[in-house]
């Protein structure tokens, strides 16, 4: 190989590690970029605040104080008009907002009453697909959006239908996530949230072995999920459990399994509550052995039905 060879082949050799270098940072989970690294229209944004409410407390953000977040930007269709957005995630409002831990639902409401609802398992799945966000848009197409257009916050919601994209957005409403329980039982019941005082709360050391990362093990929080049992009363026929996740995905497991694994409806590990990937804010714990393994531990549980 001659001397002009070897340097071109070099220069091809360093293009490649680069390009993939810069791939790898923008296909992170998520795709967000710090403050100051997107760019974003010149002069003041529009003077406008959002409401984030919920139960105990409420807070007031402008456009400056989202600019301050993690930004995120989004190519979406709408009505046949694709336009480019730039914005925060959900999933990075809640954060960046002290959400309380068991928050699973999410009205995003316009000054007109408008209102639309998702969740917070919706909300963070969103984030898993670059492009595909659920972000609070504040720029469109290089430009920041007015009153007179869409603004000044526009909710964007790539995936679901049209009217989930709320022009003119001027509250976020909070709500706590549900667990219902049902099936063969004399009654039925719904946990809401963390009120959890008709339970037994446990504390457990388990190993857990998540699909594709390293074993842990941590000290698991959770409800008995026997004291839930006990608290529904169980018909004397019923034989299972069925445990479902928010999206559908479901495990199974006897009334004998139940009791003699502890299993925990859990929401904290190593004193803190879960994070969004693992399931916030309910997460199925099973701390055996046998099924330490994360297609047992059902993330975002929204529902146990006994028969």
């Amino acid at each position: 190989m001659n001397k002009n060879s070897k340097i071109a082949l070099s220069a091809i050799t360093i293009f490649i590690i680069i390009f993939a270098a810069v791939a790898a940072i923008y296909y992170l989970p998520g795709n967000l970029a710090q403050p100051g690294s997107i760019s974003l229209p010149t002069g003041n944004p529009p003077t406008t605040e959002i409401e984030i409410i919920n139960n105990s407390a409420e807070k007031k953000l402008s456009i400056s104080d989202l600019k301050q977040m993690a930004l995120t930007t989004v190519t979406h269709t709408i009505k046949g008009e694709t336009a480019t957005y730039i914005g925060v995630t959900l999933t990075e409002l809640l954060n960046k907002t002290d959400a309380p831990w068991d928050t699973g639902f999410i009205d995003i409401i316009a000054g007109d009453g408008y209102k639309v609802t998702i969740n917070t398992y919706q909300s963070y799945n969103s984030t898993q697909y670059p492009g595909s966000e659920f972000i609070l848009a504040f720029t469109k197409n290089g430009q920041w959006i007015t009153d007179e257009t869409e603004g000044p916050l526009k909710f964007i919601a790539p995936g679901l239908t049209s009217n989930y994209n709320i022009k003119c957005v001027a509250e976020i409403k909070l709500k706590p996530w549900t667990v219902t329980i049902n099936g063969e039982v004399t009654d039925s019941a719904v946990i809401i949230g963390n009120n959890l005082t008709n339970y037994e709360v446990k504390t457990v050391t388990a190993a857990f072995a998540p699909g594709g990362e390293a074993q842990r093990t941590s000290d698991w929080t959770g409800i008995s999920v026997m004291s839930i049992l006990d608290s529904v009363g169980v018909s004397s026929s019923a034989t299972k459990i069925s445990v479902a996740a928010i999206d559908g995905y479901t495990r199974e497991f006897t009334l004998d399994q139940v009791q003699s694994t502890g299993m925990l409806l859990g929401y904290q590990e190593n004193g803190d509550a879960l994070s969004p990937v693992d399931g916030q804010p309910y997460r199925l714990i099973v701390p055996t052995e046998e099924f330490k393994w994360g297609q047992n531990w059902v993330r975002w549980v929204s529902e146990i039905t006994i028969s």
